[in-house]
């Protein structure tokens, strides 16, 4: 009887740890990745589309996710001729990689706002990243988050145009070797 007891205990523990852990679809519509990249005079901004992705919380707070980046989305907002520059070999090179990635692999909740830590892949090559986020809204069926000022540097990516770090001659043409992001995400049951 004490054993039949203690595993009704155990097998209702488990369950109603499990119970808390939820998934969510990232709602591509209702998220938005805004992108900053600076020259040494002036720069450039634009938006990029989410493919599609999940965000996993427990108890309310993110726990896992990954998101894929539609790089054929990628727009130059300011200089919308610049558009289709950033697509090619030069920078993204988006007919061979269609997509970019970003898997969490780690959470650190013990902040006000968490840490998340990951692997982001750019061009076919992953690097780990980590970046605060905030949670902004949660609901029995939904959850916005967002990260800002996101700095990613491009030469981590194999992306070398016009960079002081490896062409000394520029002068004011060169591109500064970060870009930021601005990522505002809303996930839903």
């Amino acid at each position: 009887m004490k054993k039949t007891t203690l595993f009704l205990a155990i097998f209702f523990a488990i369950t109603s740890a499990l119970a808390q852990k939820t998934n969510f679809n990232i709602d591509k519509d209702a998220s938005s990745i805004k992108w900053v990249a600076k020259k040494i005079v002036g720069g450039h901004e634009g938006t990029i589309q989410i493919k599609n992705g999940t965000l996993q919380t427990d108890k309310n707070k993110i726990i896992g996710g990954e998101f894929i980046i539609d790089m054929h989305s990628l727009v130059c907002t300011d200089a919308p001729k610049l558009t289709n520059h950033l697509k090619n070999e030069d920078f993204f090179d988006v007919s061979q990689y269609g997509t970019a990635k970003l898997l969490i692999t780690k959470v650190d909740n013990s902040q006000v706002n968490p840490i998340i830590t990951g692997n982001i892949t750019i061009k076919g090559k992953t690097k780990a990243i980590s970046f605060p986020a905030k949670v902004t809204a949660v609901t029995a069926n939904s959850i916005e988050a967002e990260a800002m000022g996101l700095k990613i540097n491009r030469l981590d990516f194999d992306i070398k145009y016009r960079s002081a770090s490896f062409f000394s001659d520029l002068g004011n043409r060169a591109i500064e070797d970060e870009f930021t992001l601005d990522v505002k995400i809303k996930a839903t049951k």
